[in-house]
């Protein structure tokens, strides 16, 4: 019973811990002119089945509306408006299909 406590323990802690909530480093050097936020650098990641978020300065911001629906905060104080078209912002598609690619 004892080895059985042990082997239920293990991935008890992971789960708890956060693993499996992997990330990947992004940066506005890395992505150039295409680059859709007012920050630097960040982490886009895939957390709670499919909800993709983006992580910068401490805040966990919804690239997605599963994110959304999670309650995660708002992109918009961090998203870029796109010059090319007056109204608009630049597209977070890129990042979405990084934070998925994570899953």
């Amino acid at each position: 019973m004892k080895r059985f406590a042990n082997v239920m323990l293990v991935p008890a802690i992971f789960f708890l811990a956060g693993f499996g909530e992997t990330g990947k480093k992004v940066t506005a050097e890395e992505f150039g002119k295409s680059w859709p936020f007012t920050v630097e650098s960040g982490e886009v990641a895939c957390v709670k089945g499919r909800a993709a978020i983006f992580r910068s300065n401490g805040e966990e911001y919804q690239l997605n509306g599963i994110a959304r629906s999670l309650g995660y905060k708002s992109i918009d104080p961090i998203w870029k408006d796109n010059p090319e078209i007056p109204g608009t912002k630049k597209s977070t598609g890129e990042m979405i299909r990084l934070a998925l690619d994570q899953c």
